[in-house]
């Protein structure tokens, strides 16, 4: 039997030999196949002591080229083994050896234990670059790898904490004072210097040469999602910065998200929908020019989850969300694969997709969250899971994973309003606890939400979940308002509702249509215009059928049947009710009708 030792000697001379016929004559590309034998045969050489210095170091780089191939190709696990036998080659001495080398090595380790969810492996080889290097521009790269493991693993305050220390190194420090005037007046500054460009004048100018500059656009780039989930109100002022450092200094590839993410703050906080969508093609060209595949899928899931949604059919925008997903998986962005898996599963419900099928998207991406690695939104994911099945009628408990230490969405609230240590984006939350209650006719609740919404939210941005926040606030202040002491509130609160859909129908009258109609049959009954509602309600349920939202089809049909009823119809608000409980068994909405049904 060949002993152990002997066997790798054997396979690292089967390997070197391949490598010098082929590789180091400069006659076969090293990414061949026939390469590729060399290199796997290399790597089984297990504690093999190799004494040429420059065999070593040979040996070394191209394992570094093969092991950065195998990241851009997604092949995480073995782009591990080719880097970290690269390191094993160089030794014990190998920051001596070659010191620009080893560090190379050791960043791509580094990236590519983050790559292969093993974030532990991330703070070892951080460590180890930071005791062998002493400029901060040598350990950049590392610094980023461990900002995005932090945030990853659910350490999203702390990562944030992070990139803000780093941008006071690269020279980029933000303002500690967020009052609006300092964000208007950053939004206005930039928009008054892109009004001199045309799109073709964005894309001519020339590429950025100042390396700090660059590492500033990347750690931008990276956390706009999680600045977003934890502090939006910096949203803003990163992409000014980031479109400022491009219009002065030159374009990267990030300019594409830094130009998207000025776009929506212009949609955000100036509500202006074509302003926010005039740069999208700009975007795209940007990464086309700079041959960025690997950053469609991000490019992408904004311009749905953020922009196109105001324009473009929802169910339209849900089946481009699962593209992104497939499209980040292909690339390696393990993180928006996540993220546009997760927003797919909300425009799922939000466009009245089947909730089995929502339900069981849901099932499979917390799997592929916990597999991944990639729980920064897991809390969030859980709770609109849980929404799904009180709708559906299933009697799962999405928080009952060993990765969450909660037992449902009340305990992860109460956590972070008390502590501040737990990441959750309350827009979305309270977003759907309203429609939910609104749809289980739990209107106290439903009013308790909009409070919080307001404390926490405000209600002077424009988000995907504004769309909805808005529509469901509305109906309820109708309702309340012809039930509560404080009538006129509830009826300003409506009309402005109203107003705000008159608006957006103007963008797209497929997503918006009919609910405005509701709206306005809501506020014809409350203001006795029998005649009138009745109208608008029957035209809002044909929108919503020829529109497919089978289950504002039913929510319309569903107060279409209150109106009958409370004004003495019982026989026509039943053969409505039927409707309205019809739509909701389309939707897949068993849980509800179980409700109503006991109502």
């Amino acid at each position: 039997r060949v002993s152990k030792e002997k066997t790798s000697i054997i396979h690292f001379h089967i390997g070197l030999q391949i490598l010098m016929k082929a590789v180091f004559t400069g006659h076969v590309d090293p990414f061949s196949p026939l390469s590729f034998i060399g290199i796997e045969q290399i790597t089984k050489a297990d504690d093999f002591e190799l004494k040429n210095s420059e065999l070593r170091i040979s040996l070394s780089e191209l394992l570094l080229r093969v092991g950065r191939r195998a990241i851009r190709t997604a092949a995480f696990p073995s782009a591990l083994t080719y880097l970290e036998k690269g390191i094993s080659f160089l030794g014990d001495n190998g920051w001596d050896l070659n010191h620009e080398l080893c560090l190379h090595l050791h960043e791509s380790a580094c990236q590519a234990v983050y790559l292969n969810a093993l974030p532990a492996r991330v703070s070892t080889y951080m460590d180890i670059i930071m005791s062998h290097t002493e400029d901060f521009m040598d350990q950049i790269k590392c610094h980023h790898i461990s900002m995005k493991t932090l945030a990853t693993t659910g350490k999203v305050r702390e990562a944030i904490d992070n990139f803000f220390h780093v941008m006071k190194e690269l020279k980029e420090e933000f303002p500690s004072n967020m009052a609006p005037m300092t964000i208007f007046s950053s939004l206005s500054a930039t928009k008054n210097k892109l009004e001199k460009y045309s799109s073709e004048g964005i894309l001519s100018i020339p590429r950025m040469l100042d390396k700090g500059k660059q590492w500033a656009m990347t750690f931008m780039d990276t956390m706009l999602p999680y600045i977003y989930i934890v502090c939006p109100q910096f949203i803003p002022l990163i992409a000014t910065r980031m479109v400022s450092l491009s219009l002065q200094y030159g374009l990267v590839k990030e300019s594409a998200n830094g130009l998207q993410a000025y776009s929506y703050s212009i949609l955000c906080l100036l509500q202006d929908i074509d302003g926010g969508c005039r740069w999208l093609r700009t975007t795209r060209l940007i990464l086309e020019r700079f041959k960025a595949l690997e950053m469609y899928p991000k490019l992408r899931f904004f311009q749905c989850s953020f922009l196109t949604c105001w324009k473009e059919p929802f169910q339209s925008v849900t089946n481009d969300l699962l593209q992104c997903h497939q499209q980040a998986i292909i690339v390696g962005d393990v993180e928006y694969a996540v993220f546009s898996s997760h927003i797919q599963c909300q425009f799922m419900i939000l466009s009245g997709s089947h909730l089995a099928a929502a339900e069981k998207q849901c099932v499979v991406l917390s799997k592929e969250m916990i597999r991944l690695n990639q729980v920064q939104i897991l809390l969030e994911h859980c709770s609109l899971h849980n929404m799904i099945l009180q709708l559906a009628g299933g009697d799962e408990n999405p928080f009952d994973l060993p990765e969450v230490p909660f037992n449902d969405e009340n305990e992860v609230i109460k956590e972070s309003e008390s502590s501040g240590n737990i990441t959750i984006e309350y827009p979305t939350l309270y977003t759907n606890r309203v429609m939910r209650a609104f749809f289980f006719r739990n209107y106290d609740d439903a009013k308790e939400m909009t409070k919080k919404y307001a404390a926490l939210v405000g209600n002077e941005s424009l988000r995907y979940q504004t769309i909805f926040y808005i529509f469901y606030e509305g109906l309820l202040a109708f309702r309340l308002a012809r039930s509560e002491v404080d009538r006129e509130n509830w009826l300003s609160i409506g009309q402005k509702a109203i107003n705000t859909y008159q608006t957006w129908v103007k963008h797209s009258e497929w997503n918006f249509e009919n609910k405005l109609l509701l709206l306005e049959a809501e506020s014809h009954f409350s203001n006795y215009e029998y005649e009138s509602a009745e109208t608008t309600y029957l035209a809002s349920i044909d929108s919503a059928r020829r529109h497919k939202f089978v289950h504002e089809e039913g929510l319309a049909s569903d107060l279409l049947a209150s109106f009958f009823i409370d004004r003495g119809d019982v026989e026509k608000g039943i053969g409505y009710l039927q409707g309205a409980f019809s739509c909701y068994e389309k939707w897949g909405a068993f849980g509800l009708l179980k409700h109503l049904r006991g109502y």
